[in-house]
């Protein structure tokens, strides 16, 4: 392998941890899970086709989120071991190549699901992007300890997102299962927290 092209593989593997591959699976299943419990029955081939789609929409517009957050909390990531590690922290990669990155992660999720999908599951993901990123990460993470309950809202949406993906609309089972993960976020990351203090 050329220097080149250890180079190249170097950077791809940075813009990828940009995208905290492992939160964002697990947002991915969830939405996973909705668009499963939406489908009365086994799916047929067309609807698993479009349950690959819809995820794929998601796990770009989540992914575009994550690296959103790696950019604004740059300077507190350097701080912390847990998060030092990450490419916009160490300075390995700029702002602007994390900004860049992130827009065209969530304008490609947000075509995929516009086009392949449905606009409602476009518009809620965009909702849930905004809230993560803008509203959890920018307004409320340095100004409330409280920002985890009200933040939750956003890390609740995904099987809501799956549901609306199959149905093209947001029933009351959705909202349960919004509730579910809604309700079970403050206390386990309070644990967490704990654990960790």
């Amino acid at each position: 392998m050329t220097t080149d092209t250890l180079s190249s593989a170097s950077r791809i593997a940075q813009f990828y941890a940009l995208t905290k591959p492992r939160v964002v699976q697990l947002i991915v299943f969830c939405a996973l899970i909705g668009m499963v419990l939406a489908v009365p029955g086994w799916p047929s081939g067309a609807q698993w086709l479009q349950m690959a789609v819809s995820c794929a929409g998601i796990w770009l517009v989540a992914a575009a989120a994550a690296a959103f957050n790696c950019l604004v909390e740059k300077h507190i990531d350097a701080r912390m071991q847990r998060t030092s590690w990450r490419p916009t922290a160490r300075g390995e990669l700029s702002s602007s190549q994390a900004l860049v990155f992130s827009a065209a992660l969530c304008s490609l999720g947000s075509a995929i699901l516009f086009v392949g999908t449905n606009p409602l599951t476009m518009w809620l993901t965009l909702a849930t992007f905004v809230g993560y990123a803008v509203i959890y990460t920018v307004v409320l993470k340095p100004r409330t300890p409280q920002n985890i309950v009200i933040g939750g809202a956003s890390g609740a949406m995904p099987p809501v997102l799956g549901w609306a993906a199959m149905t093209g609309q947001v029933g009351p089972e959705a909202l349960i299962l919004f509730l579910i993960i809604f309700l079970w976020t403050p206390p386990h990351f309070w644990a967490l927290a704990l654990y960790r203090v």
